[in-house]
Formats: C-alpha cells, structure tokens, sequence
C-alpha cells in the first residue's frame, strides 16, 4: 500500500508540474523539471535507507521523530476531532488538559527551551496534517516534501536565472542539483519546508518591487513570512537585509549598490542592537549567548531527570558523582547535595534555563532521556551578550560554516558528502574570483545574495558546536552562495582555459 500511494502521489505532482505555468522554465522543459523531482524522491528514499539501516536509533532520528510525534496528534482526530483541530492550528491548546498528548511526544518540549517560538511544532503538526493523505506512511510524506522544497526552489531559480543570460544551465545546477541540496532537502525535515517558503518569498517579493505588485503576491509574502517565522525564526531574521536591500533597489534603481549595502546593514545592525531596549526578553546577542550554551550543553551529552515538579539536567561527568540510585528497583534516583543543576520547572512551556545547586535530601527522580557525547563535536569561542564579544568571534563562525567538515574532520558518510561538496564550491568559487568578468557585474544581486548568506551563517557558526548539524544547518544558504559567485564568472574566458567544462557550462 505504501508503494502503490508514493507512486501515485509521485504521479499527480508530475502532472502538476506539466500542467501549472510557473513550473514550465524557459530553458528547460517539464520532462526536465520531473526528473528533477524524480531525483529528490530518490535522495528522499535514500536518507530514509541511512537513518533506518545506517543510524538504526529511531528516537534520535530527525526523518522519524517528528514524523512520530505526529501520530499522536492525528490519533486525536478519531477519538476527539475538536482536541485535534486546536493543537493542529494552536487555538487554546496550551493548557494542562492537553498534556494527556503532549506527554506522549518525546519532541513537542525542547530540551532546551527559550523564549522564542518552539519550531519542533510546527514539523509536527505538518506531519500530523499529512497523515489525513498519507494514511501515516512515511515515503509518501517525503515526496510531499520533496514537492514543496521543488516549488520552492523554483522561485529561487526564477529570480535569478533572468539575472545570468547565458548561465541558465549553470544557475539550475548550483539551486537544484547541489549535493547537500538535495540530500537534506528532499526528506521528512524542516529543510523541504525551508526552501518552499524561501523560494515563495523571494519570488512575490522580486515581483512586487520589480515588477507589478499584485493582490496574490502579497497574499504569498504574507504566508511565506508566517511559514518562516514557525519554521525557523533564524531564517527569517537571515533574510530581512537581504529583502531591506532588494526592496530599496527596487524603489530607487541600482546607483550606488555599496552605499545602499551598508546602510542597509547599519540599519539591520543598529535595530538588532536597540531590541534589547524595547523587548528585553529578545536581545539577539543573549538569544544567541544562550543557543550556544544551551547547543553546547547538549552535544556534550547528558541527563535529562524527571520528578513531579522540574525537569533537570546533570552532564555525563556528574551521572557518575552526583547522581544515587535508590534500593528497591524502579530505577528511582536522587542527587547528591552540593550538586550543580540546570533545571526547568514547566517541561511544556519553559522560557529559558535556571540553574541551582542541590541543598539538602533531593526530590525522588526518573531518567527522562540519556544523551552521548556527540562524535562531531568541534569548538566554538564562547559568545557572550555583548557587542565587543560578537565582533571577536563572528569572522571564526563565519569560516566554520563555510569551510568546515574539512576533509580531515569526514568521520561518517554524510560528514564525506559535505566535506567534498565544500571542497568543491570553493574551487568553483575560486575559478569565479580568477576568471571573473571585467565589466557589467551585477553588485547589487552579488550584495543580496551575499547578506543573507553572511547573517545566517554568522547565526550557524555561533551556534552550533557539532559538525553534522552544521553541514545541515548551512544548506539552505548554499545555493544563494554560489549564485552570488556565478554573477562574477566570465563564462567565455573559463571554457578557453578548460575546453571540457564547454558541455557543463553551456
């Protein structure tokens, strides 16, 4: 059955894509469009057959774990439709009463919570809504996403595939065909997601400021800025120069593309720092202090403990030391006094991270969840909420994500497919810089392309102290990297000194 509906609905997207216009490229026919789909539902399968037989812990597993969550939640639509509608679109589901199901997940509560919206719900509840089709089969809820990262990636290519005449083919290889592209965005991930929201953004956003603003297009700006804001907020706020920029360019034409650049990056700048003055709770440079520790905390492992009234963690050096497990079986702990803790007193609706230290005889307490030591751990300065702290270590963030796994750091197969992908771009990159065109580059796009690219992996690198989240985390900058890199490219002088990238290129 599983089979006989991920053919099916492989099917109608096909027809889909040969009957709708805006997938119909100038350059390249439907039948092409297809097999590009075709391709991602391969990758699809693929990331399915590495995290089913390759890393066989399911409960770790990004493909699996929201995808499982979410059956808890269609559960409801059978027993108690009203319960279900009102956590699938978040009406009044955040009292105690609905514990009954959040319980039961093992993701709808972060680890680590902030004050910023929780994001794993919103892959749950797309998961949940997708069973109503899907009648919970997991292959055919990744080529639904495959379809919706294809949508997305559309509109990227039909922003900037006008803007390189002569380099259709080239801009379709780097949006679509790039490695990590495809491996990570054509899965049950908040990748797929990603992308269709980027893609749609830019595309109605490139047609209201250079084009003729219609009702639909603000209708899918609106969208794609909510779709954002619960996918990943740090996408969103990656992106808001880089839209600043394109709509100043749009307004007032293209003189002076340096100077509207860094105003726009002052003033991008300048508003980050004032928040902390209006919205305390939301100082960028203390959201990023605290994912760092917070990310940091996690890849290097731990305890999670549950008792009737917190949620607590203890680091694999104190599961040892700190931690009695009491007589009588049932495997009940307790923590030795003088202990160290970070804690949580609401597991579903947490703000931020306390700390404490045991006083006295500890509350009686159940392993909630063993976390190892991540294998790829790496490094990162540590980031503190100030301004003199950021400028030290932004350019090193910076370089790890754009640099790293190098090939040295490749321990597994997916660290390998990065490490030879980044090894790779830059190569392109460096041809881009030695064969570069020596009029007519279009600094404006190269400027647009490049802000969202720095801010967000600015964001990455601080952030994220494990390799194979980083090789993730980047992706979705990677297409707009290199297309900021083909604007510069002479095509003509790169094939007369390699005649054989002739077939490649053109």
């Amino acid at each position: 059955m599983e089979l006989l509906l991920t053919v099916f609905y492989s099917f109608l997207f096909i027809l889909i894509i040969y009957r709708i216009k805006f997938f119909h490229l100038e350059h390249f026919s439907p039948k092409i469009v297809s097999g590009v789909f075709l391709l991602k539902v391969l990758f699809g399968v693929l990331l399915w057959w590495i995290y089913t037989y390759y890393y066989t812990d399911r409960s770790t597993a990004d493909i699996y774990k929201y995808f499982d969550d979410s059956n808890i939640m269609f559960d409801a639509l059978r027993k108690k439709p009203q319960d279900f509608f009102r956590m699938l679109f978040g009406v009044g589901n955040n009292t105690p009463y609905f514990d009954r199901y959040y319980v039961q997940m093992h993701n709808w509560a972060r680890q680590y919570e902030s004050n910023l919206y929780n994001d794993s719900h919103t892959i749950i509840r797309f998961n949940a809504l997708l069973r109503i089709f899907s009648f919970g089969y997991y292959q055919v809820h990744s080529v639904f996403l495959c379809f919706l990262s294809l949508t997305g990636l559309i509109g990227i290519y039909r922003v900037f595939s006008p803007l390189l005449p002569g380099k259709e083919k080239l801009c379709f290889l780097l949006i679509f065909l790039m490695p990590s592209v495809l491996f990570w965005g054509s899965g049950v991930l908040k990748e797929g997601i990603l992308f269709f929201g980027m893609g749609l953004l830019l595309y109605n956003w490139k047609k209201v400021w250079f084009e003729r603003w219609t009702v639909l297009s603000l209708f899918w700006i609106a969208c794609s800025l909510v779709l954002l804001l619960a996918t990943k907020f740090y996408i969103l706020v990656s992106l808001v120069p880089a839209l600043l920029y394109m709509a100043w360019i749009g307004f007032a034409g293209t003189r002076r593309p340096v100077l509207k650049f860094l105003v726009v990056m002052l003033f991008f700048s300048g508003l980050g720092a004032a928040v902390k003055y209006g919205i305390p709770a939301y100082d960028p440079l203390q959201v990023l202090s605290i994912k760092q520790r917070d990310f940091n905390s996690l890849a290097r492992g731990g305890l999670l403990l549950r008792c009737d009234t917190a949620i607590v963690f203890l680091s694999l050096e104190q599961k040892e030391k700190d931690l009695d497990q009491q007589s009588g079986g049932g495997k009940i702990y307790t923590i030795k006094p003088g202990t160290k803790f970070a804690y949580w007193h609401d597991y579903y609706a947490t703000e931020d991270t306390s700390f404490g230290i045991q006083q006295g005889p500890s509350d009686k307490y159940r392993i909630e969840s063993d976390m190892p030591r991540s294998g790829s751990l790496i490094n990162i300065h540590p980031l503190e909420p100030t301004i003199t702290s950021f400028l030290r270590t932004a350019p090193a963030a910076l370089i790890n994500s754009l640099f790293r796994p190098f090939i040295t750091e490749a321990h597994g197969p997916l660290l390998l497919l990065s490490a030879l992908e980044t090894t790779a771009y830059s190569v392109f990159i460096l041809l881009c810089l030695i064969y570069r065109k020596r009029s007519g580059i279009p600094w404006e796009w190269i400027f647009f392309c490049l802000s969202f690219v720095g801010v967000l992996y600015v964001i990455t690198g601080l952030t994220t102290p494990i390799l194979g989240a980083l090789v993730r985390y980047k992706v979705p900058g990677i297409p707009f990297l290199l297309i900021a890199f083909l604007f510069l490219l002479d095509k003509d002088r790169l094939v007369k000194s390699f005649p054989f990238l002739k077939k490649v290129v053109e």
